[in-house]
């Protein structure tokens, strides 16, 4: 059964809700009708602003309670994007008795074990309750990191049912993939990448058996249904490839390509036999940006459906999007994972 939130945003003039809706179609196809409702439907769920002179109704819905938390946090974020302070006008229905509490879509979790796959890269086991949400709609969650792990401070829900996230400071909550996950058995994998950059760095570096960490999402797009693909990234989005790749239908077709910056980081994955996997030295030809645009190019000219995803650091991502357009019915999607300093 659907989770269903109603609520209203006021005040809002129709002029902030088509800034919302052409930041919205970035990331998803939007209908905007003549008489002024913006709709979507995506894999998180499926989100109805009713303009009505002044004020909209809102109507979210999504398969459960914690992805429906996903979804109104999101269209917050989104609000305040498209036009700042916009989001302020955020209501929900019998919201009010959940102000304090923990948002439904947070777990604490333990560390159930550490693994080194390679010389820069920790796969942490977590382990937690309830986690057949975290299996559905998203591939990354987010790592909370308290400042204080003897007194934690948690995300909580406002008088507006929107998540209330500590100062800043209190609480490190970068995204990571959700590398495997067993929700009956209440585990998922976090493969981090030790770029020796960073808290998480850190943190994971001296992670136990036993240290609680806090996780929120899912987030971020879904496996693709396409059996053509073209996936490339550096370390930073081999995670994503290697899950993607994994769960691919075995007659998926197409090219993946990582870059490393070791021999040692290249990593065995499993992928469908008509998937190309290459990997990349970093400073050594062929260049990956150049390789991968090559590869994405050809996937998308085999003929409509296919799927292409990048992630890796800004200005690659900057490079490579323009160069690519996606062809009828293609998906693509290039991702900055990181800024360079």
């Amino acid at each position: 059964m659907a989770a269903v939130a109603l609520g209203r945003l006021a005040p809002v003039d129709w002029p902030a809700l088509e800034a919302f809706a052409r930041l919205l179609s970035d990331f998803c196809k939007v209908h905007v009708t003549p008489d002024r409702v913006v709709t979507t439907r995506m894999e998180a769920g499926a989100i109805e602003l009713r303009f009505n002179g002044g004020a909209a109704d809102l109507r979210l819905e999504a398969r459960s309670e914690e992805a429906l938390q996903n979804l109104r946090d999101t269209l917050g974020h989104l609000l305040d994007s498209a036009v700042e302070g916009l989001a302020a006008g955020l209501s929900w229905q019998a919201a009010g008795g959940l102000e304090g509490r923990l948002p439904p879509n947070f777990r604490l979790a333990r560390v159930g074990e550490v693994t080194r796959l390679s010389p820069r890269f920790l796969r942490l086991r977590l382990l937690a309750e309830d986690l057949g949400f975290m299996a559905r709609t998203g591939l990354h969650l987010r790592l909370l990191q308290p400042a204080d792990p003897a007194n934690p401070d948690w995300p909580r829900l406002s008088a507006a049912g929107r998540t209330v996230w500590p100062a800043p400071g209190r609480l490190h909550m970068p995204v990571y993939t959700i590398r495997a996950i067993d929700a009956a058995a209440g585990r998922l994998d976090v493969d981090v990448y030790l770029h020796g950059r960073g808290p998480t760095c850190a943190w994971a570096a001296a992670a136990r058996p036993g240290d609680p960490v806090g996780i929120s999402g899912p987030g971020g797009g879904w496996l693709p249904a396409s059996r053509r693909l073209c996936l490339g990234g550096d370390e930073t989005a081999l995670p994503v490839i290697a899950r993607i790749l994994e769960t691919a239908a075995e007659d998926t077709t197409g090219a993946a390509l990582i870059e490393v910056g070791d021999a040692a980081e290249i990593q065995p994955i499993r992928h469908p036999p008509g998937v190309r996997l290459d990997w990349h030295l970093r400073g050594k030809a062929p260049a990956l940006r150049a390789a991968f645009t090559e590869a994405a190019q050809a996937v998308i000219a085999a003929g409509p459906g296919a799927e292409v995803l990048f992630g890796g650091e800004k200005i690659e991502a900057q490079a490579i999007r323009p160069v690519l357009k996606a062809g009828p019915g293609a998906g693509v999607a290039i991702c900055a994972y990181w800024t360079a300093a």
